[in-house]
């Protein structure tokens, strides 16, 4: 079969392949994040030069507003739950209890599209849905100006949190939080549970992992090109590369 959005082969009755499945997946896990981390750009902003950005025009960033009360977000991720929940006979979505914010609501369809998507990824539907769900993820790394940034998140490391924890590199001895379980730890601390935790993926860029492992990008790289350290949209996982770095003496 072949992949609805990319073309190439598409196994085991999917109309997704492998790598775009592991994109949308990704994808729906982002967006809650995305959502809650909106808000904090509500204030007006301005260019590098010092002058109001063009995308405030009434005082606050209309964008960052409709994302944060996820207007768009809402409504196709609901209508596509309602497909899976009719397609497999589960609870009507008007026989589900209403949940208590915006945030909440957010991540509830999101965690269920991606508990569903296996079943999802055989509807023919799922290409469509797909593409939105990108349109989605794309406007909210604009909102929050991931775009510009190199983005630097990693899992959250509570049991049982599904949720993605922004980070400064260079603020070591800062303080992080995660928006989900409201866990805190300091950027230590949490990059010390990040190289504990082998089974967990933590995306950095180079800049980042030569700063913390303290070691030039020549190294960096000769580990990269020499090993299969997986990588993402311009990050490497960090966990890989610590493994890596204790089996090899040399590194």
């Amino acid at each position: 079969m072949e992949c609805q959005l990319c073309q190439h082969d598409a196994r085991d009755e999917k109309y997704l392949c492998r790598r775009c499945e592991s994109i949308m997946r990704d994808q729906l896990s982002d967006i809650p994040t995305l959502q809650q981390e909106a808000k904090g750009f509500l204030v007006p902003g301005r260019t590098g030069s010092g002058a109001p950005n063009s995308e405030r025009s009434i005082g606050f960033n209309v964008a960052a507003m409709d994302y944060s009360m996820a207007v768009d977000i809402l409504p196709v991720l609901h209508t596509y739950e309602a497909k899976i929940r009719r397609g497999r006979n589960l609870t009507p979505p008007a026989l589900l209890r209403k949940h208590p914010s915006i945030e909440t609501e957010v991540a509830a369809t999101a965690q269920f599209h991606i508990t569903h998507l296996g079943w999802s990824l055989q509807q023919d539907w799922i290409g469509d849905f797909a593409r939105e769900v990108k349109e989605i993820h794309a406007k909210g790394l604009a909102v929050t100006k991931s775009f510009i940034e190199k983005t630097r998140r990693i899992p959250c490391p509570t049991d049982q949190c599904k949720g993605k924890i922004a980070i400064d590199i260079e603020q070591i001895l800062g303080e992080v939080n995660c928006l989900k379980c409201r866990g805190s730890w300091t950027l230590y601390r949490l990059l010390q549970l990040a190289m504990a935790n082998p089974d967990r993926r933590f995306w950095l860029d180079e800049e980042a992992i030569c700063l913390w492992l303290n070691i030039t990008k020549r190294e960096l790289m000769k580990v990269i090109d020499s090993h299969k350290v997986p990588k993402r949209n311009g990050l490497y996982d960090l966990s890989t590369i610590v493994r890596i770095r204790n089996e090899v003496a040399s590194f």
